[in-house]
């Protein structure tokens, strides 16, 4: 048990003979605070990497001072452990790393611990409020929020996990020790590698539904592996709202459910909802108005609920989230507005990663609108936003790998509007500039509904060209 194992390591280890390695496979964010957590702690450290370039060498650098060696271009291979079997205390693998990978299965078999770096934070953090949100969508708006509500009522929350912030890096801060409450986001790549170490106070589920299937096999796999975090949490919260969630209502463990719906039926349900007069409403008694509230859409309606209903359990005043909601400022690359000039609003939704947060963030935009889609094709059921498209959407602009499978499923849906196809962004860009001007659109919106790597490194850097590209233009 890798809990145990961790427990009784030495925190200090003064020896001069360090003769037990923890290896750490990967040199991303994760990777590089997991390697110098280890290290400060007194362990002896080896980096592997299987790529390299100018970035890679500098953090190599970096790493090599606090006398951690770093191998780039290493292979993740069984047979490169050989010469260090009898030495390893355990092999901290990136969430990129599958966990039914063959080296993971092989180094089990010889009984090495295999771990990920959220359960090496876990052990030294396990006495701290952690709150731990998941779901396939929202999950990164709703930490952000809940950390922010929290922050401006003086509780010292930093937010960290999937959302940029290596927990490792929380672990290695002197300021560990005064957090009032941690606020994880938790990926489905992390909760698997953590198996049931990480047990939350509070546990949030945003959303469900199919993705990463790549990855996890089947739907039943994804959804069991997501549920093992809220099964672990002391204190749960769901979304009514997600019609996965809704249909396992009665199989969950008990815990709050919240709902935008005011229908009498759902109210019985739920313990959070959002009246017809867009006040909050805690168990029937009205909590606060809406009107504070700047981001767009339905989704992020729940997003807010969601947020609100863990600051009250942690003891919040509906003035202090009030008062918090007032000066909150939306996250880059969701439903981000970047122009509102000349009746023309330009909106990046770059996080729209999958066809069901393009089908949300199209929900929320009343006009008529354009479309920017494209990217590489996740599993996924598309007939939704076919529909939606079909109904909403007045141009089509796809680019990158998926652009004529995606134009192939619109046509298909009976779609009779303009479409085009572009190699990239930049071609799209130009040619929308084009367009627009001639065609008096009034919003033309990025959103992607693939995941960004064919051509680009994540989400957050296609977001980011996109903007450098209309500000250029426009």
């Amino acid at each position: 048990d890798f809990n145990l194992i961790i427990n009784s390591m030495p925190i200090k280890n003064n020896s001069k003979k360090e003769e037990q390695i923890n290896f750490v496979i990967g040199l991303g964010r994760s990777g590089f605070w997991a390697a110098k957590f280890l290290r400060s702690i007194g362990k002896r450290v080896i980096v592997w990497e299987s790529n390299e370039n100018k970035e890679l060498l500098k953090t190599k650098e970096m790493l090599e001072k606090l006398d951690i060696p770093v191998s780039l271009n290493k292979q993740f291979l069984f047979n490169e452990f050989s010469p260090f079997l009898k030495q390893i205390e355990s092999v901290v693998v990136s969430p990129a790393i599958p966990f039914d990978h063959k080296t993971i299965i092989k180094l089990k078999e010889k009984g090495i611990v295999v771990t990920g770096e959220i359960n090496i934070a876990w052990q030294s953090l396990k006495d701290t409020n952690w709150i731990g949100i998941t779901g396939t969508n929202g999950k990164t708006t709703v930490t952000h929020l809940l950390s922010h509500i929290l922050k401006e009522s003086k509780l010292f929350a930093p937010f960290a996990g999937n959302i940029g912030t290596p927990l490792c890096k929380i672990a290695y801060s002197q300021k560990n020790k005064n957090i009032d409450w941690l606020v994880a986001e938790l990926s489905s790549y992390q909760i698997e590698m953590a198996g049931l170490c990480i047990k939350p106070k509070i546990g949030i589920w945003t959303t469900f539904t199919e993705d990463h299937l790549d990855r996890h096999e089947t739907l039943d796999n994804y959804f069991q592996i997501k549920n093992n975090l809220l099964k672990q949490s002391e204190f749960r919260i769901y979304n009514y709202d997600d019609k996965y969630l809704r249909k396992n209502y009665k199989s969950f463990e008990n815990g709050v459910w919240i709902t935008t719906n005011s229908n009498e039926l759902d109210l019985d349900q739920c313990d959070y909802w959002i009246n017809n007069e867009k006040y909050i409403v805690e168990r029937r008694e009205i909590l606060l108005s809406l009107k504070n509230f700047k981001l767009k859409g339905n989704h992020n309606e729940q997003n807010l609920l969601l947020a609100v209903a863990a600051a009250r359990k942690i003891g919040l005043s509906p003035q202090r989230i009030k008062d918090a909601l007032l000066s909150y400022k939306q996250l880059p690359h969701r439903l981000e507005t970047i122009y509102d000039h000349n009746e023309l609003e330009i909106i990046n939704d770059s996080k729209a990663t999958n066809f069901d947060s393009s089908i949300a963030g199209i929900n929320a935009i009343n006009d008529d609108l354009i479309i920017i889609a494209g990217g590489r094709l996740k599993s996924g059921n598309s007939n939704e936003w076919v529909k939606i498209i079909k109904k909403k959407v007045q141009a089509v602009f796809l680019f990158g790998e998926s652009s004529e499978t995606l134009k192939h499923l619109i046509l298909e849906g009976g779609f009779k509007k303009d479409i085009f196809t572009f190699n990239n962004l930049s071609e799209v860009i130009n040619y929308t500039y084009s367009y627009i001007k001639s065609n008096h659109k009034q919003t033309l919106l990025f959103s992607p509904s693939c995941s960004s790597f064919d051509q680009f490194k994540d989400y957050e850097q296609r977001g980011d060209v996109f903007k450098k590209l209309i500000y250029e233009k426009f």
